[in-house]
């Protein structure tokens, strides 16, 4: 199946002018979010809709998820077009996406470990990737239904929201040591070795690495990295207060500042002294 370089859905949004570097999805004027309570819905995290009021380019930073993303144009009035359906894989590394104005997206971001059950797809194949049109159609064995019928916005977010949910209720769920290790990566936002998590969940070192990267797509050492540059966003723009770089650098788990200044390269493709204004979202904890 033939795939498009695009990275997972983040959880960092902000704005830059027209002609400029975009964070994933400006805040809070273009996107909207809705995060699902754990006790809901296990495997899906979010709900989210977004319309590009400006052209520009994007970039969408990663955070070790899987979304199942509806692209189109129109507002009902005069019918939808271009209405296209993409699975985006867990992501590395940041990836910058072209959007015209009034291009309009509709998302789906299942938790880490559960895409792959979900959408009947091992994440490791959709690594830093994504599937694209009828690619992703063929995927998920889909042949048109509520989506290709939908007329209107809200009829097409009522069912990507209701396949989603109906293909949560009808997955398996990831083994329970894998979702323990995906609990204690994110709570200690990363900065926790390999053989620490296998102590906590009480599993072999090795037997840990393989069934993590099978069930989230990266390995542990990438998940974590991933989980550790989110949480080190999250403090230098803490609203309540922010930490100053090097605070934060050392809070982040990163042994000094300038380690962190490469993750950032490595993960945003910018340094914490020249990221995007950012508003924060998602990656919670609960």
């Amino acid at each position: 199946m033939p795939k498009m370089p695009i990275a997972s859905a983040g959880s960092c949004y902000g704005k830059l002018p027209k002609g400029g570097r975009l964070s994933r999805m400006p805040w809070p004027s273009d996107y909207q979010e809705q995060l699902l309570p754990i006790l809901s819905s296990g495997a899906i995290e979010a709900e989210w809709t977004f319309t590009a009021s400006t052209e520009g380019t994007h970039i969408v930073l990663p955070d070790g998820r899987m979304d199942l993303i509806v692209a189109f144009r129109g507002d009902g009035g005069s019918g939808l077009a271009h209405v296209k359906l993409l699975i985006v894989g867990p992501a590395r590394r940041w990836a910058e996406v072209a959007v015209s104005a009034g291009d309009r997206f509709l998302g789906v971001r299942f938790r880490p470990g559960w895409g792959g059950p979900c959408l009947g797809i091992a994440p490791a194949s959709l690594t830093d990737s994504a599937l694209i049109g009828e690619a992703a159609e063929t995927a998920l064995g889909l042949d048109g239904g509520a989506i290709g019928d939908a007329r209107t916005p809200s009829a097409l977010a009522a069912a990507l929201s209701a396949f989603a949910h109906r293909r949560a209720a009808l997955a398996q769920r990831p083994n329970a040591t894998v979702r323990r290790a995906i609990t204690v990566i994110q709570a200690s936002g990363g900065r926790l070795r390999l053989d620490e998590v296998a102590r906590v969940v009480v599993v072999p070192e090795r037997t840990l690495r393989r069934q993590l990267t099978l069930a989230v797509g990266l390995s542990f050492k990438a998940f974590s990295a991933v989980v550790r540059f989110q949480r080190a966003m999250r403090l230098l723009n803490d609203a309540s207060g922010p930490l100053a770089p090097a605070h934060a650098a050392i809070e982040s788990g990163y042994s000094d500042q300038a380690h962190m200044t490469r993750e950032f390269r490595r993960h945003g493709g910018f340094t914490p002294g020249s990221r995007p204004p950012l508003v924060l979202v998602g990656m919670s904890i609960e």
